[in-house]
């Protein structure tokens, strides 16, 4: 193989361990998935391994982790009894396996804990003094801001989630900003 083309693989793949691990996810998940979503045919663990230098079993347990997430399957490779995997080539499609898994989770956990805190602080206020009175208010204060914010993500997370189409990424690289 070139020299090119091998150096835009490693740099492509550890670009995408660096973009994983900005976004919550093992560095090594990322090459992974970057290593794979170059490759034209599905690669095996022992391809994985061999190609970034690392253990056959943080491969496989990666691997299973990027299956979870959508972003790659097992492919079943005529005559082999090894495991090969493909990589999800859509972007928006492994954003939104993302964001449905994990950001909706988290933002829907945020508002169930912020709900509960109204709570306490409303049952407790026959209980405060006044300075502690003063408090709960700013609390609650706060909290509300927390609580429109929560939302106004849980709305974008539903509006980008909600559609069943794919977004065209190459009408979008095309649109002019002046």
């Amino acid at each position: 193989m070139h020299e090119n083309l091998k150096a835009v693989n490693r740099s492509t793949a550890s670009g995408m361990g660096r973009l994983a691990r900005f976004f919550g996810f093992s560095e090594v998940m990322g090459r992974l998935y970057g290593t794979v979503l170059l490759s034209p045919e599905p690669l095996s663990l022992d391809d994985l391994a061999q190609r970034l230098q690392i253990s056959k079993g943080s491969v496989s347990m990666n691997m299973r982790s990027l299956e979870r997430w959508g972003m790659a399957t097992e492919v079943w490779v005529r005559g082999e009894r090894k495991k090969y995997y493909k990589a999800e080539s859509d972007m928006w499609q492994v954003i939104r396996n993302v964001l449905s898994s994990r950001e909706r989770r988290e933002v829907n956990l945020a508002l169930e804990v912020l709900g509960e805190s109204i709570e306490k602080l409303q049952q407790a206020e026959g209980e405060l003094s006044p300075d502690e009175l003063a408090l709960a208010q700013y609390y609650l204060e706060r909290i509300a801001d927390l609580q429109a914010f929560f939302k106004f993500a849980q709305i974008a997370l539903e509006t980008i989630l909600g559609s069943d189409e794919t977004l065209d990424f190459e009408a979008i690289t095309k649109i002019e900003i002046r």
